[in-house]
């Protein structure tokens, strides 16, 4: 199984980490610099190629030879609270801060995006998923777009889903297949309830060929700005803040069960991270210590 790779964030200034999943235990990457202009915090991670964030909002950066690359591409548009899609043509970064209804690609061999693809409506803050059973990404809620699900393919919107229950910017989300019958799962949890200004716990679900979300077990407690991924079948929900603390927490959504279980913890609390998946044989973790 994979492990999750997790950078920068509010808390974890510049720090890079994996945590592994069937030991519960966390090494350390390099870290992305030690000053304040090197940190990332709403920024996005696909791979090892970390792109936009509040500090640095029109640059990407990649690790190589054990080190972080200090700008490896240029931004087309200013980038954070945006989302992104790994795509076999590269990586898409959509909306954000400063450029909502625009895209772009990013190519690990160019060092320059190029545009891609409009964003049918203002779109930061908001949370992107893989579709597991086509070649298309799910955009959910947002800061203007609260309620708002999308599909998206490599030439731009598809189509629109059915809508959230509850309005929800800069939550968690995620997509795995059940071990039964290999049914898809869309999955939203956390965020900001922009109109109250109020921390979210609950979490919904939509499933192949269900015309509605459902509101299922909430989150031990209420988080903004938590990040989800899935590995070895599993989705995993880490750090968030509550009452402005970052938490080091690591839930684990059980499909059967329908809850959230304590999985494990991070080296340190993070919020409006990024997070990603790395195989435990790549060469990079040769420098996680």
């Amino acid at each position: 199984m994979p492990g999750i790779l997790l950078s920068g964030g509010d808390g974890a200034e510049g720090t890079v980490e994996v945590w592994v999943p069937s030991t519960g235990q966390s090494c350390s990457l390099p870290s992305l610099g030690v000053s304040y202009a090197s940190h990332r915090f709403q920024h996005t991670m696909d791979s090892l190629l970390i792109c936009g964030g509040e500090q640095h909002s029109t640059s990407c950066t990649t690790f190589s030879s054990g080190d972080w690359i200090t700008t490896s591409h240029s931004l087309v548009e200013q980038r954070w609270a945006h989302t992104s899609w790994q795509t076999e043509q590269g990586v898409v970064l959509m909306g954000g801060f400063g450029s909502p209804y625009t895209s772009e690609i990013v190519q690990m061999g160019g060092e320059q995006g190029e545009p891609s693809f409009p964003m049918q409506y203002s779109t930061w803050y908001a949370c992107s998923l893989q579709d597991l059973t086509s070649q298309t990404v799910i955009v959910t809620g947002g800061a203007d777009t609260l309620q708002t699900v999308s599909r998206y393919n490599t030439l731009g919107w598809v189509e629109d889903l059915p809508s959230l229950v509850v309005g929800r910017a800069d939550h968690g989300c995620g997509s795995y297949l059940r071990d039964a019958d290999g049914t898809q799962v869309l999955l939203v949890a956390g965020g900001l309830d922009i109109s109250s200004d109020n921390f979210l716990s609950s979490t919904e679900v939509l499933t192949t060929g269900s015309p509605a979300w459902s509101l299922t077990t909430p989150l031990p407690r209420a988080l903004v700005g938590l990040k989800m991924v899935t590995t070895g079948g599993k989705l995993y929900a880490t750090g968030g803040a509550e009452d402005e603390t970052a938490h080091d927490g690591v839930l684990a959504w059980l499909d059967e069960e329908q809850e959230w279980v304590e999985e494990g913890k991070m080296n340190q609390g993070r919020s409006g991270h990024a997070v990603t998946t790395i195989k435990l044989d790549a060469e990079e973790m040769a420098y996680c210590g």
